[in-house]
């Protein structure tokens, strides 16, 4: 993979994590509060992993589509820009409980769904590319077509795992 374009999708991703600050930053927030009353661990870990799921096909629909490549990226720069923004609302927001909920929700997202979220714009960039270069040719793309699900298929793993264990947290926290 070419590595201007890893670096150049890691640093967009946290120009948009720190715009996501910056913006709850400037936002006046003194009426808004904390919820901490969440639903229940079963309700929480579907409602992330359908999210993630969604995500993740996307994407995949997306890649397949050239010209859509881009709305990967943008998925992906929309995630982490609302990541950053809720990062700043709970350290604004929660006081006491602040450092605890943002180590349960954030630690794992950016552990494992940055990571993620960067995978996959290149997994799509890459993809994109491939059925770009094998668009006529049809047994080319069935057989060239495994490795491509398969990255996405760990992106999707590597967000679900991020989910179960950020409400696992959060369960714990609050």
């Amino acid at each position: 993979m070419n590595k201007s374009f890893v670096l150049s999708a890691s640093i967009i991703i946290i120009v948009s994590f720190s715009a996501g600050v910056f913006t709850e930053i400037i936002t006046p927030s003194e009426n808004l509060i904390l919820s901490t009353q969440l639903p229940s661990i079963g309700n929480s870990i579907l409602d992330c992993l359908k999210d993630d799921f969604l995500t993740v096909i996307a994407a995949i629909i997306f890649s397949l589509c050239v010209f859509s490549m881009p709305v990967v990226a943008l998925m992906a720069i929309g995630k982490t820009f609302s990541l950053g923004f809720s990062a700043a609302y709970i350290l604004s927001s929660s006081g006491d409980q602040a450092f605890g909920i943002l180590l349960a929700a954030l630690l794992p997202r950016g552990i494992f769904k940055i990571p993620a979220y960067i995978a996959l714009v290149i997994i799509s960039y890459g993809t994109a590319k491939f059925v770009k270069r094998n668009y006529r040719n049809q047994a080319a793309l069935q057989k060239g077509a495994l490795p491509y699900l398969s990255n996405f298929l760990l992106c999707f793993l590597l967000m679900a795992i991020s989910s179960i264990l950020e409400v696992l947290l959060l369960q714990g926290v609050l």
